[in-house]
């Protein structure tokens, strides 16, 4: 999930990311929508205070916290939200953070000036899914509904989190060209949670991303979205002992607490997305690193291993077990991987990238090692 507040909130070292369910209702009905549980539950104010009591009460001097907003909507429980952040600015002092994703509907007059008024240790992100044509396939014809404006203005060191749906997978490279000219950084990702059997993925992938690679490399101010800014460099450097951190904080440094008040490793194992079948933190524990005994074989030999954006949870509720994901997502994880590869071989090749000569060498290896995936 989601380090500093000038980019998206990501757990790490010293870093604790307290995501609070304010609501399960939402008042839009995305067509990929994970979240198969929605009801009208909201949590209260004494379930929050007691959360954020136990979880700060403990915290370390040094520890950053962030204390992140979610729902369904989160500002359809818009009273919560200004409770919390009065209760902890009042109670709690140190390293604290508030943030929010959105899909900036609700975000207008009142919420806005709101926002404005406490943007000191409050920020918000926006989902939003590229151009109004893919963004109303996706959202429920939600785009006239937002004010891009407000994001880009005051919020623009904060990434767009776009949904790529495989209705709007050919529609991917204009999205992301738009929102970057908007003046945003884009989050993109695949769906999880939808099938994306169809052999024609891969190839609708590639073309998508090849416009995207034409388009950075006549624009090397671009803000290079997700999909094509992987980190492949570091797998010329392998783990020397065989031992991986895993890619996100989940149940580690993250926690997502429910509107009940019960602790999950994150949202996708909560009763909002797993329903029954839902896993606390007591039930599934969770260490820094893979169980490498658990992963499959192809997976613990695979050479993207250490980028790839394994997710425990999304693979829980499509396959039932955190360790096993879906093929077809795979493969075309492994498209982004090759394209990441093209796209920083051209900008090597033309003096657009300032890097040493070990630096150089590691992506060198790395781009010939993806070509053979």
């Amino acid at each position: 999930m989601r380090g500093d507040m000038g980019r998206e909130i990501q757990s790490g070292k010293n870093t604790r990311t307290v995501t609070l369910t304010v609501t399960e209702k939402c008042n839009l009905a995305c067509t990929y929508c994970y979240e198969h549980h929605k009801s009208a539950a909201d949590m209260t104010f004494e379930t929050a205070k007691r959360i954020i009591d136990g979880e700060l009460r403990e915290r370390t001097p040094k520890e950053n916290t962030y204390i992140e907003f979610f729902g369904g909507e989160p500002f359809m429980n818009f009273g919560l939200i200004k409770q919390v952040c009065d209760y902890v600015r009042s109670f709690y002092k140190g390293k604290l953070r508030f943030h929010a994703c959105t899909n900036g509907t609700l975000v207008h007059s009142e919420v806005q000036e709101w926002i404005l008024a406490n943007k000191r240790d409050f920020s918000v992100a926006l989902s939003a899914d590229g151009t109004k044509a893919a963004h109303d396939i996706n959202r429920s014809n939600s785009f006239d509904d937002i004010d891009f404006r407000f994001f880009a203005e005051n919020f623009p060191e904060q990434p767009v989190k776009m949904t790529v749906s495989k209705e709007t997978l050919p529609m991917l490279a204009e999205g992301v060209i738009y929102l970057t000219e908007l003046g945003f950084e884009i989050s993109c990702n695949l769906a999880y949670g939808i099938d994306w059997n169809d052999g024609d993925n891969v190839r609708i992938l590639e073309e998508q991303l090849d416009k995207l690679i034409d388009w950075y490399l006549a624009h090397p101010e671009a803000k290079r979205c997700r999909m094509l800014d992987y980190m492949i460099e570091v797998l010329a450097r392998p783990s020397a002992d065989g031992r991986h951190t895993k890619y996100c904080g989940t149940g580690t440094a993250m926690v997502c607490y429910g509107t009940d008040g019960k602790a999950y490793p994150c949202q996708f194992f909560s009763p909002l997305s797993a329903g029954d079948k839902a896993l606390t933190t007591d039930e599934l524990a969770l260490g820094e690193e893979y169980d490498m005994s658990r992963l499959p074989e192809k997976c613990a030999k695979c050479y993207c291993l250490r980028i790839c954006p394994r997710c425990f949870g999304s693979n829980y509720l499509a396959t039932g077990d955190i360790y096993t994901s879906d093929d077809d997502l795979c493969e075309l994880n492994k498209t982004m991987f090759r394209a990441t590869a093209k796209l920083k071989a051209l900008e090597w090749e033309r003096g657009m990238l300032s890097l040493g000569e070990e630096a150089e060498q590691a992506l060198i290896r790395s781009v010939l090692e993806l070509q053979k995936i």
